[in-house]
């Protein structure tokens, strides 16, 4: 049996060589024969998709992002069952890594929202679809999707430290770091008026509002 060592850094690499695929990249070539990196926002992910493309292929991009984590998820487990729960978690994180700092783009990639969310579903589904819950309704009545962003893994991190579960507490804090990595800077924008509220909660506290009245 490999030793732990080996089946987190396989795992690992798994999960980024899955992660390091961009939906949106093949997305926006297909659409418009232009990179990800060069339409919109410039972002390789469903929200830059959505607002170039439209809806449907944001979906798409969604879709695809989640494919390849629970791909990594089962890979790894795969390989090596008698060592599952690590195999996996170090996968999905993997999967996030690949997402954000893919090498074959000089390591600038996507957000990880959407790997990291289907991730901590995989590995914990009661404890990760809280967080990703908690995350949903932070950008819906919070207005930003860089706030749901750092949520989502905190919660998750939190969780595990209360169930004080070892492995799934160090790929919370992993993945809390690529959240801040990615998100930190829009979150400090929000003060400064920089960063730009959510399209999605704007169309959802007006309806909500509306309906009230």
């Amino acid at each position: 049996m490999p030793g732990m060592g080996t089946v987190v850094v396989c795992s690992l690499a798994v999960g980024y060589v899955c992660g390091s695929f961009l939906t949106a990249e093949l997305v926006s070539k297909h659409v418009s024969g232009k990179s990800a990196f060069d339409v919109g926002m410039g972002n390789p992910g469903m929200a830059n998709m959505g607002a170039t493309y439209g809806t449907g292929w944001a979906a798409v991009t969604l879709a695809g992002d989640i494919a390849k984590t629970i791909l990594a998820f089962v890979l790894a487990r795969s390989l090596f069952p008698a060592t599952a729960d690590v195999a996996g978690t170090a996968a999905a994180v993997g999967a996030t890594l690949g997402h954000v700092f893919p090498a074959w783009h000089r390591f600038h990639g996507g957000k990880g929202v959407a790997t990291t969310c289907a991730g901590i579903i995989l590995v914990a589904p009661v404890a990760g679809g809280i967080a990703a819950m908690t995350g949903l309704l932070v950008v819906l009545f919070g207005g930003y999707l860089c706030l749901g962003a750092l949520v989502i893994p905190a919660v998750w991190l939190a969780i595990e430290l209360a169930c004080q579960d070892t492995v799934h507490t160090i790929a919370g804090a992993l993945l809390v770091a690529v959240a801040v990595w990615c998100h930190g800077g829009p979150a400090a924008g929000i003060r400064t008026g920089e960063t730009p509220r959510a399209s999605i909660s704007k169309k959802f506290l007006s309806s909500l509002f509306r309906n009230r009245h």
